[in-house]
């Protein structure tokens, strides 16, 4: 029975229908990741040694070991020569939200042996006969949330037993950023690889978003940055526009001076940086170059054409060009 009265809560616009319509919602791209494994039940999984450490527990907990391969620098898959065992598969990471064209190729090969981490390339809905996950928590406001693509699921994911930790929204919007970031953490640590789904928090507020025009501004701040930086860009990027790219990767001919574009209040996340001190990474010189050197420039939905300015005129001043 409804209940009727009491307080109010907090007011949302009507729901629409939710982007990922046809995915698995679960709390976390790492929790799609398992869920999908679990399904697939591979022996080994070959992943890209360029990849952030939280997907490994991911895979180990699924039961399935895992062996590297390099990437090229246009950032493609390497496979080992000679093909896949048996029980193997592959997970390819869409990067920057940049690599569709790859994702797709190395999708049509394999088939049901590739696995897309999409957690960068939020808006790409899935891959015919493969496997993908994308990752809400990267591109909005949301303290969970992540979307598995792949053959009909045969169970419902059980609840998310929480915590939820969606203070930081709140204290971000109050213009505390300070104590926001902290609760940020806090956020984070909370988030799992365990298969349960998206919070009902989370779901209200994606059901809310005008995508259209979030697409249409990161696109625009990603062309923007790339007029500004692009011709000092030691990363190839094709010249064909990404579809709402995940951020602007700067890849720089030198050690990344992180202090100095956060004292400009330039705050880039450092993607990666265990891939550095990873065990085996003297085989991986390309990667381990990628972790040291790489921007990944903010160009989301809050910025406008005057914030990349400030991003690209800060980055000018601290590497002196």
């Amino acid at each position: 029975m409804k209940a009727i009265g009491g307080f109010f809560g907090l007011e949302l616009p009507d729901a629409g229908e939710p982007y990922h319509g046809r995915a698995l919602a679960l709390s976390s791209g790492r929790a799609c990741l398992r869920r999908i494994l679990e399904c697939l039940r591979p022996a080994r999984v070959w992943a890209p040694f360029y990849v952030c450490d939280v997907v490994l527990p991911a895979i180990a907990h699924a039961g399935a070991s895992v062996e590297f391969y390099a990437i090229d620098e246009d950032l493609e898959p390497l496979l080992p020569e000679g093909g896949l065992a048996g029980r193997d598969v592959v997970m390819y990471v869409n990067y920057f939200g940049m690599k569709n064209g790859a994702a797709s190729a190395l999708a049509s090969a394999l088939g049901r042996r590739a696995v897309i981490d999409d957690t960068q390339a939020f808006f790409q809905r899935g891959y015919e006969g493969a496997w993908s996950f994308n990752s809400a928590r990267k591109f909005f406001g949301v303290p969970d949330g992540g979307y598995a693509y792949g053959d009909t699921w045969n169970t419902t994911p059980a609840p998310n037993p929480g915590p939820i930790r969606y203070e930081h929204l709140v204290t971000q919007l109050l213009g505390d950023r300070e104590r926001a970031f902290q609760q940020y953490r806090e956020s984070e640590a909370c988030v799992t690889d365990e298969p349960v789904a998206m919070s009902s928090f989370s779901s209200r507020l994606l059901a809310t978003l005008d995508y259209g025009r979030i697409r249409g501004v990161r696109e625009r701040n990603f062309a923007n940055l790339h007029a500004r930086l692009g011709s000092r860009n030691a990363l190839r990027i094709a010249n064909s526009p990404p579809v709402a790219p995940y951020c602007y990767p700067l890849l720089l001919d030198r050690v990344v001076p992180w202090d100095e574009l956060w004292r400009r209040q330039i705050f880039a996340p450092r993607l990666w940086a265990d891939v550095e001190a990873r065990l085996n990474g003297s085989a991986f010189a390309w990667e381990r170059q990628l972790a040291s050197r790489l921007v990944p420039l903010p160009i989301d939905q809050r910025y406008n054409d005057a914030d990349m300015n400030q991003v690209a005129d800060a980055v000018a001043e601290v590497l002196a060009w």
